[in-house]
């Protein structure tokens, strides 16, 4: 079923005074067990920052998004799962007939601003749904921001030319030369392109643009929503400033993870992750604001070379931290919630209103945030690709894709796990067919439109699905959509 806000009837009587200011922190391509507070990598923590963060406020266990960028934002920011806004994947578009269209989808950002808020965003934006950064920010409620994107949306934006040089990134896959978010950023800050130099790093600026943003609302009395979409760590896996400061060249050469140095590159990538949350966890302590400041911090999906783009739940399996004003210490939780969650939980503690001409698939999840209830949702959902997700707190169905011959999916047991070293596999099961009877119902309640067969006709006449097409039928994605990433087989993948 999907959720029409009730929040109208009570969001007058909230005051701006009243309203916390809203900080949300999303990495980039780091699922939940590369952070220390989920147990799962072994040896000291590479988030210590994070991890306190957590202890502090409430943990997810288990909270889901999408597998990839694109489609993980789209769902984020409004508020609707990919079967209602139309975004599977990167290369994956596809919304059917006359159902809910784009312009008909709600966006946090536009409903904080027009409720008062000041919006400012920096980082990577990557959501096609919403609309262009820079370009039609009055469309997105985005007041500031500082930005990095494609060369010809950056010159769109600012009315420069950009040249490619030696010191551009290099497309891990294309192989392409792009626009660099690291060393010698290509950033616009409010329509205005950077001159940057090699000693400049994107995330620093990114970071430095929160704080002073934060800053000058807390001087102005202006309640803000500040979001920092990280680059860090992505596909990208290049030299921080650690490894500067120990005497390497400011370089935007990408190191495959695979590898054994783009391995240690992603490890101090995700250190010095953490280390920027820190510093704007501090920021919010200094400026006495961290009384009346909610801070989300998660990531946007899987890691990279690892489960990313992936239909397991490991690819869709996220981090998810909510800490701050008026938010219960729980500490680490097992009930569920997933990114469809997110707008209406905003704009809940906002006290304001989703539109009375837009719907939502998520739930807010307040109450339970600040301790009024003990309860989430049962059920969450995911939609990446060409796979379909499902899953409650004891049982978890994965890698249902009619596509990929495999309409009934892998069904679990969870056994209270959350990272599958406890999972039993019950897909043949008999004595468990009354619970898949129930999964049944639960596919059902949203079900997923994509075509049943690459033999439909709509691959080839549906725009943009014939790129898809060529994808998703490729002997490499039928061999790994559906598989568990190598470094976390935990539980057995057999259908």
């Amino acid at each position: 079923m999907r959720f029409l806000s009730l929040l109208l009837l009570f969001s007058l009587c909230v005051t701006a005074s009243e309203k916390p200011n809203i900080v949300i922190i999303l990495a980039d391509d780091v699922g939940f067990e590369e952070y220390g507070i989920y147990g799962v990598q072994k040896g000291a923590s590479n988030t210590p920052n994070i991890d306190r963060l957590g202890l502090e406020g409430v943990t997810f266990q288990t909270c889901w998004a999408q597998s990839i960028c694109g489609a993980s934002r789209a769902l984020l920011y409004s508020g609707n799962y990919a079967i209602h806004n139309g975004r599977y994947d990167n290369k994956l578009n596809y919304i059917p007939g006359d159902d809910l269209k784009e312009n008909n989808l709600p966006q946090f950002t536009k409903i904080l601003h027009d409720g008062g808020y000041s919006v400012g965003f920096a980082g990577k934006w990557h959501n096609t749904l919403a609309g262009k950064m820079g370009l039609e920010n009055d469309k997105l409620g985005i007041d500031e921001y500082i930005h990095w994107g494609k060369a010809e949306t950056l010159e769109e934006i600012s009315g420069a030319t950009l040249t490619p040089d030696e010191n551009w990134e290099i497309a891990a896959i294309s192989k392409d030369q792009i626009t660099s978010r690291f060393w010698k950023p290509h950033l616009v800050e409010n329509g205005k392109l950077l001159n940057t130099t090699m000693n400049d790093y994107g995330p620093d600026m990114f970071t430095d643009f929160i704080c002073d943003f934060m800053e000058d609302k807390v001087k102005k009395e202006q309640t803000f929503l500040a979001i920092y979409a990280m680059v860090l760590a992505h596909s990208s896996h290049t030299v921080t400033p650690y490894e500067v400061a120990g005497g390497a060249k400011p370089s935007n050469f990408h190191y495959r993870k695979g590898t054994e140095q783009g391995t240690k590159m992603f490890k101090s990538q995700v250190r010095y992750m953490d280390k920027l949350t820190g510093k704007i966890l501090k920021k919010i302590k200094d400026l006495g604001i961290d009384d009346n400041t909610i801070i989300i911090c998660g990531s946007d999906n899987g890691t990279t070379s690892s489960s990313k783009s992936r239909g397991v739940e490991y690819g869709v399996h996220v981090p998810f931290i909510v800490a701050g004003a008026g938010i219960e210490k729980r500490g680490m939780v097992s009930q569920l919630t997933d990114f469809s969650d997110l707008l209406p939980t905003i704009v809940d503690f906002a006290g304001l209103a989703i539109p009375e001409d837009k719907s939502v698939d998520g739930i807010s999840i307040k109450a339970f945030l600040t301790g009024a209830s003990e309860k989430t949702k049962p059920v969450i959902y995911a939609f990446p690709g060409v796979a379909t997700l499902v899953r409650t707190e004891e049982f978890m169905l994965e890698a249902v894709s009619p596509l990929y011959d495999h309409p009934l999916g892998r069904f679990y047991k969870t056994h209270g796990s959350f990272d599958g070293r406890a999972y039993e596999n019950i897909t043949h099961n008999p004595e468990c067919l009354v619970q898949r009877k129930e999964f049944e119902g639960l596919l059902t309640a949203f079900p997923n439109p994509m075509p049943k067969s690459f033999d439909d006709p709509q691959w080839k006449s549906y725009k943009g699905l014939d790129k898809a097409y060529k994808h998703f039928n490729s002997k490499g994605q039928r061999k790994n959509h559906l598989a568990l990433p190598q470094a976390y087989k935990f539980y057995d993948p057999s259908f």
